[in-house]
């Protein structure tokens, strides 16, 4: 990490830092102080996966002030920097919670993020899945026409899409929770007025929840949310999340031999 970067931050007394991810689109580190912990994240490739990071930052700085997502401590936009507290505590994923109770934490805070009102542009999915199509297709013309084909078979579906927005995180495993002592979700960089049932799907994908695990979980999600959710349609639309994580895995696998 380079010093510089320490510099510009509002921090002082570093003690360590050490990284906790080297990905496509982020870099994570956790710096330790005399005073705190924190986490930097920084922006490294945004194009390929169709990332806004200043609204990024925008839609958590307004979380922040829903005590949803941890505050926004330092931005530095040209170095594409993000400061933030380390949240001591584990995650959900990793509570000692029986499953079922986890799945009712799960349920609630969906149904939280989608009953809030985020000043943030509707989320077009067709679009982002244009841009993984193009993007595949300079490494790998033929896969990136056979996703697009098999797309073609969602057309309905995708035309549907935020028929109804609410807001979304998008990639909402339960490692990105925080139910102590403060409830708090990180990592909103898909984040965005979109369509709850794509919302859900992709919880349910991004979470690897079997049949009745799923079942528990939209059971627990309609009555949190007051809202009925309609089986089918939400099936319709886990189909449609199947085909885009397969699109997205595709294209980070070779950004990502490009970028080691």
């Amino acid at each position: 990490m380079r010093e510089q970067w320490l510099e510009s931050l509002p921090i002082r007394g570093v003690i360590k830092t050490e990284p906790l991810l080297r990905g496509v689109a982020n870099n994570v580190y956790k710096i330790t102080t005399t005073q705190a912990k924190y986490i930097l994240k920084q922006f490294r490739f945004d194009h390929p996966y169709g990332l806004d990071r200043e609204q990024e930052v925008r839609v958590q700085q307004q979380l922040a002030q829903y005590q949803l997502a941890p505050e926004v401590i330092h931005y530095d936009a040209p170095q594409g920097l993000v400061l933030q507290s380390f949240l001591e505590e584990p995650d959900l994923a990793h509570t000692k919670l029986p499953m079922a109770d986890k799945l009712r934490e799960l349920a609630d805070v969906s149904a939280h993020i989608h009953r809030l009102s985020v000043d943030v542009p509707v989320w077009s999915l067709r679009e982002r899945l244009q841009r993984y199509c193009l993007q595949l297709a300079e490494f790998d013309a033929e896969r990136a026409q056979h996703f697009s084909t098999r797309l073609e078979l969602f057309r309905k579906l995708l035309d549907s899409f935020a028929a109804r927005p609410v807001f979304c995180h998008n990639d909402l495993g339960m490692h990105h929770i925080f139910i102590t002592p403060t409830l708090r979700v990180i990592d909103w960089e898909y984040a965005g007025l979109g369509e709850r049932y794509f919302d859900l799907a992709n919880t349910m994908a991004v979470n690897e929840l079997d049949l009745p695990q799923r079942n528990a979980f939209i059971n627990a999600y309609e009555s949190a949310a007051g809202f009925a959710v309609d089986r089918p349609t939400l099936e319709n639309w886990r189909e449609l999340v199947a085909l885009v994580n397969q699109l997205w895995y595709e294209l980070h696998h070779y950004l990502q031999r490009i970028t080691d």
